[in-house]
């Protein structure tokens, strides 16, 4: 029986051509076309448009797939399929437009998940219209791989549209066995990789992914969080009482700019807390846990989230008195809890000059709560074991590269609680080792660098069991390990007349190759640093650590100033502004350097009025350089000075100008680095000197302070 074509069929065909043909002219066009608002308004109509096709296309197209004996009942069903697959490639279309439109609003990018939903919509339009124009075919199997191809390209649509929304992998998590973070250690730990990113991944990445970036806000990596979104700067590092993070965090949950938004999962008090301290710290992304201060708030929240070093369970043990605890910290031993509100302890020893046994006897009265001992590189003997075999609560205990020959390791295996032990780096032998067969629960030992051969180290896997044995890198094996940056064993960075400069590695037969002309060194042709290295002027020192069978380590760069005259005093024309005050004028020539923490009290910081130092000698030197060092951090607002003068003479009222610069100003994506500001004359007799550094006046206006004023930090001034 032949049925006449109906009408309505040949308009809606029309209508869907011309749908294909808009959909292919979005898509091509790209942003080059201009919305007009009323669109905008139609493209915002997307999420409510979308749901239709999914149910009338899979209907239509499970219809294609069912036969009917009787002709007037699969005439009907013939017509049906046909309004079904129509009706289902229109809306289709409807949906296609509406998204691209969305698309082209603020907050969403070109690529990622965006990128697949929209093309993924655009080819189910194309194969729906297919399925419709084909259902007639000749060959049946055309219509049906259509109506195939049209379901399984919804569901791979839908899953990318969920995840613009709803965050990635929203469709198919339910099903999708959860990853689960692999426990990081306090000592291995990253505050922002460890703990700043999984709040923000937890928290605030399904608005601000790759696709969907909310404000023009992407926190996909460290350089889209630096770039901030279209209201600014995502934080200020340092100042997170102005930092728009912050602010949008503390407003009320019911306002429309509270972040999260009120129906997603909300930060806790303490999220929040280390949020504002890592901020406060200077919003660092390198910064370890371990190198905070063990009583910084910052650290305290970091150690009671993270994973505490030595079990996962602590030991249920009385806590110590506070005030106790904090009488025995001093400048050469650190005592601190393994984690915020925990009562057992951890201690560590810095420069080893400082250091005796004494230091180790005088925590006596908390050996009922230490549980691990850092003595690593201090100058511990074997007639010292017996004191630390006193300490019945320790867990860990490092005594790598001191000075423990072995003689004495019996005392350790009196340790009850012993899981952890250290000795690499010492004359230990395999028959001294031996002696710890009696430590009961003594898991870990490290022995690399002693003076056990390959063959006893494995006779020593042999002899314990149940203990992991780190024995190092193994020539023997093929595999060639990166070696670590040779070490600076001098504390002070700035001399007077003449400095011996000392560097060292704790691999045994590594060699140290260095240049001080400012080439990178190599393996081979670099000069070899032997013992140590005269400096009689400013140098910079590029070192390599390298060894036959392993990979030289990465380049480590040191900068060593010469100050050669000291002044008889310094005084301040005017006080530094808000925090950056030091130590005053003696900051200045102190001989300390500052740290990348420009709040660490060895800087001070000008904005408002340019630092003015007033100079006094004991008595006149032939003075022709003066060197300033300072730092540049151009998103904390810290811009090189916008000039700086030299004044010098025999007395405060005979000043003449020796010198004066304009350094070059800062540029957008400069580096954050201290910068030495070198300015020499000819040989002047002076008494007196002025020194003067003018911050900028004006931010450029690339910057998110500009028109502000800028600061400018110095933390030395040298004399030569």
């Amino acid at each position: 029986m032949n049925w006449k074509k109906i009408k309505w069929q040949e308009a809606g065909g029309s209508v869907l051509f011309a749908c294909n043909l808009f959909v292919l002219v979005l898509l091509l066009a790209g942003n080059r076309v201009a919305v007009p608002s009323w669109l905008q308004v139609m493209g915002r109509m997307h999420p409510l448009v979308l749901h239709f096709p999914i149910v009338l296309l899979m209907i239509g197209a499970g219809l294609l797939f069912i036969r009917l004996r009787e002709p007037e009942a699969a005439h009907w069903k013939k017509q049906f399929t046909a309004a079904l697959l129509l009706a289902g490639a229109l809306t289709t279309g409807m949906a296609v437009i509406m998204g691209l439109l969305l698309s082209r609003e603020e907050g969403y990018t070109a690529d990622g998940a965006l990128f697949l939903h929209k093309w993924g919509g655009a080819l189910l339009l194309w194969v729906a219209s297919a399925c419709y124009w084909l259902r007639n075919a000749a060959r049946q199997w055309y219509a049906k791989t259509s109506g195939l191809t049209a379901v399984a390209l919804i569901i791979f649509t839908g899953h990318y549209g969920a995840a613009i929304t709803h965050g990635e992998n929203f469709v198919l998590a339910p099903v999708t066995p959860e990853k689960k973070a692999v426990p990081v250690q306090l000592e291995q730990a990253l505050v922002y990789e460890h703990l700043v990113k999984p709040i923000l991944q937890e928290k605030c990445m399904s608005c601000h992914n790759p696709a969907k970036a909310k404000g023009n806000l992407s926190l996909e990596d460290t350089t889209h969080l630096l770039a901030g979104g279209k209201t600014g700067k995502l934080f200020i590092p340092g100042d997170p009482a102005a930092s728009l993070l912050m602010l949008r965090l503390h407003l009320p949950e019911e306002d429309k700019k509270h972040m999260p938004p009120s129906n997603k999962p909300q930060l806790t008090e303490d999220e929040v807390a280390l949020l504002h301290h890592w901020i406060k710290a200077g919003g660092d992304f390198s910064t370890m846990v371990t190198a905070l201060p063990p009583q910084d708030t910052l650290r305290l929240l970091a150690s009671a989230r993270l994973q505490p070093s030595g079990s996962n369970d602590l030991p249920a043990l009385p806590a110590a008195d506070e005030k106790l605890v904090a009488k025995l910290n001093n400048n050469y031993r650190v005592l601190y809890p393994v984690a915020l509100h925990a009562a057992p302890l951890i201690a560590n020893w810095y420069n080893k000059d400082q250091f005796s046994i004494a230091s180790v006897k005088e925590l006596l009265p908390v050996k009922g709560q230490l549980i691990e001992m850092h003595l690593q590189k201090m100058p511990v003997t074997d007639a010292d074991l017996a004191m630390l075999a006193e300490f019945k609560e320790l867990r860990v205990l490092n005594l790598s590269f001191t000075k423990v020959t072995g003689k004495t390791l019996a005392e350790l295996a009196k340790l009850p609680q012993l899981q952890s032990l250290s000795v690499s780096g010492a004359p230990v032998t395999l028959a001294q080792l031996m002696a710890l067969k009696n430590a009961p629960k003594l898991r870990k030992l490290y022995i690399w660098n002693t003076a056990l051969t390959q063959e006893e180290m494995v006779q020593a896997e042999k002899a314990f069991p149940l203990v992991t044995i780190v024995k190092g890198f193994d020539s023997n094996s093929g595999e060639q390990l990166q070696l670590n940056q040779p070490v600076l064993v001098n504390t002070d960075a700035i001399f007077r007349e003449q400095m011996q400069l000392l560097l060292k590695h704790p691999v045994k037969g590594v060699e140290i190759r260095y240049t001080t002309d400012g080439t990178a060194p190599d393996s081979t042709s670099s000069l070899l640093f032997k013992d140590s290295l005269l400096l009689d002027k400013t140098t910079t020192i590029r070192a390599i650590a390298c060894k036959k069978g392993w990979n030289s380590s990465p380049q480590v760069q040191y900068v060593f100033s010469q100050s050669r005259y000291l002044p008889d005093s310094v005084k301040l024309v005017q006080p530094p502004d808000g925090q950056y005050v030091g130590e005053g004028a003696k900051t200045l020539t102190d001989a300390r350097r500052g740290t990348g923490n420009y709040g660490d009290g060895k800087w001070l910081g000008y904005a408002n009025k340019p630092l003015e130092a007033e100079v006094r000698f004991p008595k006149a030197v032939s003075l022709q350089e003066v060197t300033i060092s300072a730092y540049r951090n151009i998103e904390a607002y810290i811009f090189p000075p916008e000039k700086i003068e030299i004044w010098g003479g025999a007395n405060p009222q005979q000043l003449r100008l020796l010198k004066k610069i304009v350094p070059p100003q800062g540029h957008k994506g400069d580096s954050v680095m201290p910068i030495n500001y070198l300015l020499n004359f000819p040989a002047t007799e002076v008494t007196y000197l002025k020194v003067v550094l003018a911050p900028v006046s004006r931010l450029p206006q690339w910057h998110q302070g500009k028109g502000g004023r800028g600061w400018v930090f110095v933390d030395e001034l040298m004399f030569n």
